[in-house]
């Protein structure tokens, strides 16, 4: 269903989802293309537009505090055409807590939605490995469930080293849908 924004109707909405200091924010500055990265933590969250292939969006960054998950992620997450999963990959401390809520999310988000999981923060050196990550987020069952519809990728925000070819996976998987409903 269309979501007016600013009085225009945009179609397909993308939840911008992670625990708190995952890069949410960041990663949709970089793909809005602004110049300043710099963030303050999301307290609820924010809505930009974005483009996606020759499509608008409705970019919803959703806050990672504690408390937002099923207050705030939920609704959002599941009326989603697309949800993205940012993961802080050098936060060894909160892989259980990220792990707990990422199965959350896959849950409330329409099958038919395109998921894509990023394991960010790979610019630094304490970052997990996307193999490793994979592996302990039990990511196998979901890429095998959801081929077509869920992708893994490393990045970093930051330096946007690894941005663009999920969003272009993103980007092709939005394009398939507006053809199937034409």
């Amino acid at each position: 269903m269309p979501t007016k924004l600013f009085g225009r109707e945009i179609e397909n909405q993308i939840a911008f989802v992670g625990l708190a200091n995952a890069g949410k924010t960041t990663l949709v500055k970089r793909l809005k293309g602004h110049e300043d990265l710099e963030t303050v933590p999301t307290m609820g969250m924010n809505i930009e537009t974005l483009k996606i292939g020759e499509l608008e969006v409705m970019a919803v960054d959703l806050g990672g505090q504690p408390t937002y998950p099923t207050s705030l992620w939920e609704p959002f997450v599941s009326e989603a055409s697309g949800v993205v999963f940012v993961f802080d990959s050098a936060d060894r401390d909160k892989v259980e807590t990220a792990a707990k809520w990422l199965k959350n999310v896959i849950q409330w988000a329409p099958e038919d939605s395109a998921f894509l999981f990023l394991a960010n923060k790979q610019d630094l050196d304490v970052a997990m490995s996307l193999d490793n990550i994979v592996k302990t987020l039990e990511l196998e069952t979901e890429m095998a469930e959801r081929p077509r519809t869920f992708g893994v990728y490393p990045c970093s925000a930051l330096t946007g080293e690894g941005v663009d070819e999920p969003w272009q996976w993103m980007s092709e998987r939005f394009q398939s849908k507006q053809i199937q409903r034409k």
